[in-house]
């Protein structure tokens, strides 16, 4: 699948981890649909999930195919991709972080190279366009939707698609070519895991960490979080009866939960008004 949802990006919080996270357990997540069911596990959730997988992804594969002009509209494909204007904001917003990132790794006295990237989960290319190319040699899009596939090269202009792949596979069926694995330098996750199960979240993670260099692969993901009147630490589904889509807001602590499952540390996270980024490596 791929990415976005309404982003607000502005007023972001930084912070460094300096201390593993203590480890989280099932019966911590808890949560609602928008149609009054009430998971109090994540057992439960999984359960539901599994039971409604094939049209959860039939379902949200309709809602953003390209040639039925999916996505959220809007006048530039930007706003089909997040849902607002706030795309140049975002873009500033995520290269910063991932500056910060960097300069955190090299202080560690990690050799960092700048050589591949993925973007998993591309949509049009966005983050690869306003990141991802001003910092990397090459980038890999990868992109379940035919249509924003080849729409992407167009987005992109001939330079900046010169120095591109254009991978079509949903992100949780991808099979990383030989030559990938653990020899990407960065991946990039962006309101993609939203439209994933729980199961097909941590398959998908432990697939694209495999790509990574070891010790100094990084993997970003940034993800709506709850906010204003919601409880910050329920999760919130939405489905197709209110929403036209399958997709699911997770609390930090159910994400760091999904990142555990796949092996993965937190090395930093940044908080925005609607979102959470983190910056995640092999745990140790």
């Amino acid at each position: 699948m791929r990415a976005k949802k309404k982003n607000a990006t502005v007023m972001a919080t930084a912070t460094a981890s300096t201390k593993a996270t203590p480890l989280i357990h099932g019966d911590s997540i808890k949560g609602c649909d928008d149609v009054g069911n009430y998971f109090n596990t994540q057992a439960e959730l999984a359960t539901h999930q599994e039971m409604h997988r094939d049209i959860w992804y039939a379902t949200n594969n309709d809602w953003w195919r390209h040639d039925k002009g999916g996505g959220y509209g809007g006048s530039t494909d930007e706003e089909a991709m997040i849902g607002d204007r706030g795309g140049e904001a975002d873009g500033i917003e995520g290269l910063a972080f991932l500056d910060r990132v960097i300069m955190e790794s090299s202080s560690q006295n990690n050799k960092i190279k700048f050589v591949k990237a993925i973007d998993a989960g591309a949509g049009v290319g966005r983050v690869t366009k306003l990141i991802l190319l001003k910092r990397y040699d090459t980038v890999q899009l990868v992109e379940a939707d035919s249509g924003w596939s080849k729409r992407s090269k167009i987005y992109l202009g001939r330079k900046r698609s010169a120095r591109c792949t254009f991978t079509c596979s949903r992100i949780e069926e991808l099979l990383p070519d030989r030559d990938d694995s653990r020899s990407v330098n960065l991946i990039w996750l962006q309101w993609t895991l939203q439209y994933l199960t729980d199961a097909d979240v941590v398959i998908t993670l432990e697939k694209l960490a495999a790509c990574l260099i070891p010790r100094t692969g990084i993997l970003i993901v940034k993800e709506n979080r709850p906010y204003g009147t919601a409880r910050a630490d329920r999760f919130q589904m939405d489905t197709p009866v209110g929403s036209g889509r399958y997709d699911i807001t997770r609390s930090d602590n159910h994400h760091r939960w999904l990142f555990q499952r796949a092996g993965l540390t937190v090395s930093q996270t940044e908080e925005g008004v609607e979102t959470n980024t983190y910056a995640l490596n092999h745990s140790i």
